[in-house]
């Protein structure tokens, strides 16, 4: 209870009474109110409230200042009978009279009615609403609901449900505090009782608890096999062979791979239920198959398969860079690194070579044969040949003959050989002359060694030409950085030393585009990798090709 005077203090204490009646000498105050003592009250019960005004010719508002909310206010009269709120926890309502006499003074005091919460527990009720047509069976959804749990207060609510299996198996649950609780009938080797709890809470902390007793029949299976969906790979992708999603009523169980079908692949732990392999180098669709048998722990057996379609990699008829390492910005690191990623290491022919099923030998993914000079097939470790097939690209490259002597008296495809870029230009045709760069009576133009070499029908052909930009390219291998050349020496040998002015230019057959004149084509420098569009008129080494 307390009282509160609108007037100035020194007014106060000619006017205003000082909290229910005080105990000042009231010989000077004019005007008081007494709201009564503070009252302790249980919900939704009436309760009666009554104030006191002298002088006796004054009129009394009752208002709401704080704590729960009663429709029914202002109220105007000295005494008013209430009925306290429904209230989820102890509450205080905070009530102010305020008295007015006749000649307009006013005052106030305030009176506190503490409203006790009296909340009913909740009822628990459990039903079981799934499947629709019982006893469930092997893989059913068996559903029960709290849903029909209720408050009996007026205005609760449930505003929590906990559920919990106090005894049965072990059951894979979509939620413990969800209204409704889902769980797949399990295999069963008998039938099975389960006994569950559900508790509910309401929104006044009331909790209550109530208990279901179920039975799951037992399955005509007690052991099933899952060897996973069929997939699609592609050759040279790791395969996972996952056989987890099996089931058996003892719970734990063992697998053992087997394949059934298609190309011989190794399995990488076929006693375990993820089995794994590398898919094999392949040139067609292929269909492989693969059983598990899941055996229990009382020696029963079950089987499945899963079929695997592969296909080729598009990796198209090109070589890869010979890289086979990775960086980070100062040194070697392991591949497949999230901060380093997408390396040539990482991706390409060369990231599986290891697995690829090459005709020949070279590195990495790099696959030459070695030819003599009818273009037979000989062993890859043969020390004289004359020719190398490309089995990536199908290209037969030249492979120049040993030195013979010094420029210009060497034999016709002595490697240290140079020739002028032969082909029309704006001011004709550029020959380089004869015995020269090369041991030609004629020119040492690139036309006239080309009709020489085929007209010997070298390596069984006739068709040798120069080889595009990205043919000659394909030669390059970049992981023999800081080596004398970045081709493979033990293929093409007879590759001669830098020349004076630091550099091994190849000519290649395409022109580049620089205005008009298109004086300059293409070259590749054996010796970086670099390409350069070098002046037709200057001369280079070259190395012929041929389609087979």
């Amino acid at each position: 209870m307390r009282a509160i005077s609108l007037i100035p203090l020194m007014s106060c204490l000619l006017l205003a009474a000082c909290g229910g009646g005080g105990g000042a000498d009231n010989s000077d105050i004019k005007t008081s109110v007494f709201a009564g003592n503070d009252l302790q009250v249980v919900e939704k019960s009436e309760f009666t409230i009554s104030a006191k005004g002298s002088p006796a010719d004054g009129t009394f508002t009752w208002q709401r200042v704080s704590g729960p909310i009663i429709d029914v206010f202002p109220l105007e009269g000295a005494e008013q009978t209430i009925t306290a709120p429904d209230v989820k926890s102890d509450s205080e309502l905070v009530l102010r009279v305020s008295y007015q006499t006749s000649d307009g003074s006013l005052v106030n005091d305030d009176l506190s009615v503490f409203i006790a919460s009296n909340n009913q527990l909740p009822l628990a009720v459990v039903t079981q609403v799934a499947p629709a047509n019982l006893p469930s069976v092997y893989k059913d959804t068996v559903t029960l609901s709290g849903l029909t749990s209720t408050d009996p207060d007026e205005n609760g609510e449930i505003s929590s449900y906990l559920w919990q299996l106090l005894s049965g198996p072990d059951l894979t649950i979509d939620s413990y505090t969800n209204p409704t609780l889902s769980f797949p009938h399990p295999l069963l080797e008998n039938n099975t009782n389960l006994k569950w709890q559900l508790t509910v809470t309401d929104d006044e902390g009331g909790v209550s608890a109530s208990q279901f007793d179920m039975t799951l029949n037992k399955t005509a299976q007690v052991i099933i096999a899952d060897a996973g969906a069929n997939q699609t790979v592609e050759e040279f992708d790791k395969v996972i062979l996952d056989a987890t999603a099996s089931e058996a009523a003892t719970q734990s169980y063992q697998c053992m791979w087997q394949q059934l079908t298609g190309n011989t692949e190794t399995l990488i732990e076929p006693k375990s239920c993820t089995a794994s392999f590398f898919a094999s180098d392949i040139d067609l669709n292929a269909t492989l198959s693969f059983e598990v048998q899941v055996m229990d722990l009382k020696g029963r057996t079950d089987t499945d398969t899963v079929f695997i379609d592969v296909t080729p990699k598009a990796l198209g008829l090109i070589n890869d860079t010979g890289v086979g390492e990775c960086y980070n910005n100062t040194q070697r690191i392991n591949c497949n690194n999230d901060e380093f990623p997408a390396q040539d290491a990482d991706l390409g022919r060369d990231s599986f070579a290891n697995r690829l099923g090459k005709v020949g030998k070279g590195n990495l993914a790099f696959d030459y044969t070695k030819l003599n000079e009818f273009a037979d097939e000989l062993l890859d470790d043969a020390q004289n040949f004359s020719c190398i097939r490309d089995n990536t690209t199908g290209l037969v490259w030249e492979v120049k003959s040993p030195y013979s002597g010094v420029l210009p008296n060497t034999s016709l495809r002595d490697g240290q050989n140079r020739y002028i870029w032969q082909g029309t230009v704006n001011s004709g045709d550029v020959n380089g002359s004869a015995n020269t760069t090369c041991p030609s009576d004629t020119d040492c133009g690139l036309q006239t060694y080309i009709d020489e070499v085929n007209a010997l029908d070298f390596c069984g052909g006739s068709n040798w030409r120069l080889p595009t930009y990205t043919e000659l390219l394909g030669l390059i291998d970049y992981g023999k950085q800081g080596q004398n050349v970045l081709i493979d020496t033990a293929f093409f040998p007879n590759t001669p030393s830098t020349n004076s002015v630091g550099h091994l230019r190849y000519w290649t057959s395409q022109t580049a585009v620089d205005g008009a004149s298109l004086s300059q084509a293409y070259t590749i420098d054996m010796m970086d990798g670099n390409d350069l569009a070098y002046p037709k008129d200057n001369a280079a080494y070259v190395r012929l090709v041929r389609n087979r």
